[in-house]
């Protein structure tokens, strides 16, 4: 009974650790995300079909946002999606003048 305790106790110990480190290590190699990215990525209407010329439409997203992919680039979305992304980019450049 006492080997099953002394394993319980250090295989929760072990876990308590692990788990401990992985906390830190999340937090301090965080890598931040362009948050204009994750905009434009939601007005997309992700069906991932590789019609804009890029694997999918995060990767498309990422074009947009670095300009280079123009606007309308997702083809599956149509103006709708062109105007989406526009409203976006306009208010994200509307914000950044204003900050600077």
């Amino acid at each position: 009974m006492k080997e099953i305790i002394i394993s319980v106790a250090t295989l929760g110990g072990f876990g308590a650790l692990f788990g401990l480190l992985l906390g830190i290590f999340n937090e301090r190699f965080k890598v931040e995300e362009n948050p204009l990215i994750k905009q434009i990525y939601d007005a997309l209407p992700h069906s991932d079909c590789g019609a804009c010329g890029y694997p999918g439409c995060f990767a498309c997203a990422e074009a947009i946002a670095v300009r280079e992919a123009p606007i309308d680039a997702c083809s599956v979305g149509r103006q709708e999606t062109a105007k989406k992304v526009q409203e976006i980019l306009d208010k994200f450049e509307e914000e950044n003048s204003n900050n600077n």
